[in-house]
């Protein structure tokens, strides 16, 4: 019997990643059962009168803070956990979403996952991890998504641009390509290490000994951490801040490559997006997007390397990417980009709008809330 609605707790306070992927939840969730948005900053509580199911997201946070809210002064955290357990007793299904951004998590993370009733990771790699380090309740995967019209709509083109910045830049690279030049992409949202940057930066440099017909597009939180005139001496653009869903196509669109040389993370969506809009991505295959990569455009891992320090949750290790092996794919998609960008496309028609666009994922995670 399907709950009478669910309420989704997640970070309203501040846009984060995690909130970006819950507003896509709720979207579809909305579809289907009635949902009352919930702050992260407080337990959510609420009276027993309906049938309610309770997502979190992200769990491990979530549950650490309002755990520790609930905890007696020179208590320690178990005292807090059994006490939110019987503050959220009333609830049909607690389902926390989570990640892992490397291949274990801590023992805390392990007793964190005992308040909710399932957890829902959004990799292969990252249920491995989570089932490896002994988390004792159910761990499903349920990936992210891309709106389905990613797959089918036409550039959107510079009167997508909100900033004259933007257009320019686009514009820019536009008359690049015309020129002959190829576009590589990267996404440096954060943790630089973690995404690879000091990969990407040797893989550039080398790539750019090899051939003058390449530049360096790099998509940042904040300006890049670079001096503008070593950037342009390089051949880097770099654009920043937050992208309508149209501003992201059109980097996709403008990009023969996209570089996603990750050492961790529990999904990387960037890649997803760019199989979406026909551009091919070069990843190592150790690693969460070797759920929708296909093989061809998988390499070899490079060293085994811890991905945090200090991280009181994700603990474990990551791979770097084999750059000799990215720089061999490199020449080969970037000497016949049409060619490459024709097969993505079909990939996409075929896996991705079968697995991977949100309607699709809806289903499941209404399912796992019995919404």
């Amino acid at each position: 019997m399907p709950v009478d609605g669910v309420v989704y707790c997640y970070p309203i306070w501040h846009t984060v990643s995690f909130s970006l992927i819950a507003r896509r939840h709720i979207e579809q969730l909305r579809r289907r059962t009635y949902v009352y948005e919930w702050d992260e900053v407080s337990i959510p509580r609420f009276s027993a009168v309906y049938r309610y199911s309770l997502a979190v997201h992200p769990m491990f946070y979530c549950v650490h803070r309002w755990s520790s809210m609930l905890t007696e002064e020179g208590g320690d955290l178990s005292e807090g956990l059994e006490a939110l357990k019987n503050a959220l007793g009333y609830y049909e299904r607690i389902v926390g979403f989570d990640v892992a951004d490397s291949d274990a998590v801590s023992p805390l993370a392990v007793q964190l996952a005992d308040a909710v009733t399932d957890v829902v990771v959004p990799s292969t790699w990252a249920r491995d991890a989570f089932v490896r380090s002994g988390v004792r309740v159910p761990v499903h995967v349920v990936p992210h998504g891309v709106p389905r019209e990613w797959l089918s709509s036409p550039s959107p083109g510079v009167e997508a641009c909100s900033s004259s910045a933007f257009r320019s830049v686009i514009q820019f690279l536009s008359l690049l390509k015309w020129m002959g030049v190829k576009v590589l992409l990267f996404f440096l949202w954060h943790s630089p290490e973690r995404k690879g940057w000091p990969e990407v930066l040797e893989f550039y440099e080398r790539l750019r000994g090899e051939r003058d017909d390449v530049v360096l597009l790099v998509k940042s939180a904040i300006p890049l951490d670079i001096d503008p005139r070593v950037a342009s001496k390089m051949g880097i653009v770099n654009v920043f801040g937050w992208l309508s869903e149209a501003e992201k196509m059109l980097l996709y669109d403008v990009a023969d490559l996209t570089l996603l040389f990750s050492r961790g993370g529990g999904f990387e969506l960037n890649g997803l997006e760019s199989l979406a809009r026909g551009t091919p991505v070069i990843a190592h295959r150790r690693g969460s997007w070797a759920d929708y990569v296909p093989d061809w455009l998988l390499v070899k891992e490079g060293r085994r390397v811890k991905v945090f320090e200090g991280n009181m949750i994700h603990g474990g290790y990551g791979y770097t990417i084999d750059v000799e092996s990215a720089l061999d794919l490199a020449h080969r998609i970037l000497d016949s980009p049409d060619e490459w960008k024709c097969k993505v496309r079909e990939y996409a028609a075929q896996r991705i709008a079968r697995e991977f666009t949100w309607d699709v994922v809806g289903e499941r995670v209404a399912e796992l809330l019995d919404a």
